[in-house]
């Protein structure tokens, strides 16, 4: 793997481990009907999102992408819960 797919992985890595944990935030958010912490996490989302899709669009090859993407989305999730029941008790 040359140097840019790496640090294009390790992008996509580390912006799904935040959005993934923003996202279980979100669900415990709105679980408790608390719509600041909703309403910010919904708009941290749907710009993360815009930029993740941006970035896949614009490139050629994908393994590399869909790799960073796809682990980061998975230890995002463990360390959501683990933050959204640090935020919500």
């Amino acid at each position: 793997m040359t140097m840019k797919k790496l640090k294009e992985a390790s992008l996509l890595f580390v912006i799904q481990i935040v959005l993934y944990g923003l996202l279980c935030v979100n669900y415990r958010a709105v679980a408790l009907a608390d719509y600041h912490e909703a309403a910010i996490s919904d708009f941290a989302i749907a710009t993360m999102n815009f930029f993740v899709i941006r970035k896949i669009a614009k490139s050629e090859e994908a393994f590399h992408q869909w790799m960073g993407y796809v682990l980061g989305s998975v230890v995002g999730s463990y360390l959501g819960i683990y933050t959204s029941t640090l935020l919500n008790g």
